[in-house]
């Protein structure tokens, strides 16, 4: 399955899980499943993910992904303009 990702979150919370913990938040397709999210994600914006939670919402499928220590989820960020 390839566009698993929909486009990035940018809400209050998404943002300090993106500056304290290193994690970035997307909507995916409800099909999607973690490990197809991870492997997109590290394909797409060329890092390395340590793991991924998915919450399933009214408006559809979210993706939290935690990024390795290496990557800064700021500047992943800032790349694929989330702001």
């Amino acid at each position: 399955m390839t566009n698993v990702i929909i486009s990035p979150i940018a809400t209050e919370k998404s943002m300090l899980g993106m500056e304290k913990e290193n994690k970035l938040t997307f909507m995916v397709t409800r099909k999607a499943n973690k490990s197809q999210i991870k492997e997109e994600v590290e394909k797409r914006f060329e890092l390395k993910v340590l793991g991924v939670n998915t919450i399933i919402t009214k408006k559809g499928k979210k993706a939290i992904v935690e990024l390795d220590k290496s990557y800064s989820a700021d500047e992943i960020a800032g790349r694929i303009g989330v702001f």
